[in-house]
């Protein structure tokens, strides 16, 4: 079980942590103003402050990865820092040019890993299928109340692909959402109130809100600031030398991302267009590496205590 996963086990919603109030109190005001029918910022709005809010809230969870290694005992000295680096990278680099050979089925792979990752941040004491289930509800929610506009941010990843791939999440939407309303109860049954209304709140707020509204509110408000907050609390003997890595680890992406923008963007490729490629092409990259640490680090743990 993940340092995450443990933090929540019986926890009480008086006791919940501080990105549950805040993804509530983003939630509950996002629901009701979409929800009484007003118009939301332009699209490419929208994307650029999903760029912004994901590199200063987002990817600082993420930066969190060198000090996980080390714990779990990838690196001790500095060869072995480079090597861990180099190796991060390298993964980075081949999803990335994956994505760019082939954009619709590495678009389907992102989604589904991304619905593993997400979906753990609940009931992280059930089985896995469940939670992955359970992220699929999540991601896939958004496209059975905004089909069209999901097709056209998933056209701008995927040429050609967006529209099936939007009508096919759109199609199993109703019965993840069942998935997510047990997970909602079986969260309750073990006196976890806080994931309860989570998970409520955020079927409520992919089906109301839009698509990248949606995920700006999850991604930065609960998902980023639970694991950046369990990655600081598992890391209180680091002082100084976690908030250096935090930071350089964050720069460095937004940097990257800025010299392509600046440098790299294609002719006839609207801006807007392209910041939405780099920002989830982007993460792409970043996630597969972070859940195979993740997931390295769990099982060593899982080894150790048994």
């Amino acid at each position: 079980m993940s340092a995450v996963d443990s933090s929540l086990t019986r926890t009480p919603f008086s006791r919940a942590p501080f990105e549950t109030f805040l993804f509530s109190g983003l939630a509950v005001i996002a629901i009701a103003v979409f929800g009484l029918g007003v118009a939301p910022p332009p699209l490419p709005v929208q994307i650029i402050v999903l760029a912004v809010l994901a590199a200063v809230l987002g990817l600082p969870h993420g930066a969190l990865d060198p000090l996980i290694a080390r714990r779990a005992g990838l690196w001790r000295t500095a060869p072995g820092f480079a090597v861990f680096n180099l190796g991060y990278l390298a993964i980075v680099v081949a999803v990335a040019g994956i994505w760019v050979v082939a954009p619709g089925p590495s678009l389907v792979a992102f989604l589904v890993i991304s619905a593993a990752h997400f979906g753990s941040d609940w009931n992280g004491d059930r089985p896995y299928w469940l939670r992955v289930i359970v992220g699929m509800g999540l991601l896939s929610l958004p496209a059975f109340g905004h089909q069209g506009e999901v097709a056209t941010l998933y056209d701008t990843l995927a040429p050609g692909a967006g529209a099936a791939i939007a009508q096919g999440q759109s199609l199993i939407a109703p019965i993840l959402l069942a998935a997510m309303l047990v997970a909602a109860v079986l969260a309750y049954r073990s006196r976890r109130l806080n994931e309860t209304i989570e998970l409520v709140l955020a079927a409520l707020l992919a089906g109301t809100a839009p698509p990248l509204v949606f995920f700006a509110i999850y991604f930065c408000a609960l998902h980023s600031a639970r694991h950046l907050r369990e990655g600081f609390r598992a890391e209180r003997g680091a002082g100084r030398f976690a908030v250096v890595i935090t930071v350089a680890y964050t720069v460095v992406p937004v940097a990257a991302v800025a010299a392509l923008l600046a440098f790299g963007t294609p002719a006839g490729v609207a801006t807007d267009a392209r910041v939405l490629q780099l920002v989830f092409i982007g993460l792409a990259g970043l996630t597969v590496p972070h859940m195979v640490l993740i997931s390295y680090a769990a099982a060593r743990e899982r080894r150790l205590a048994g």
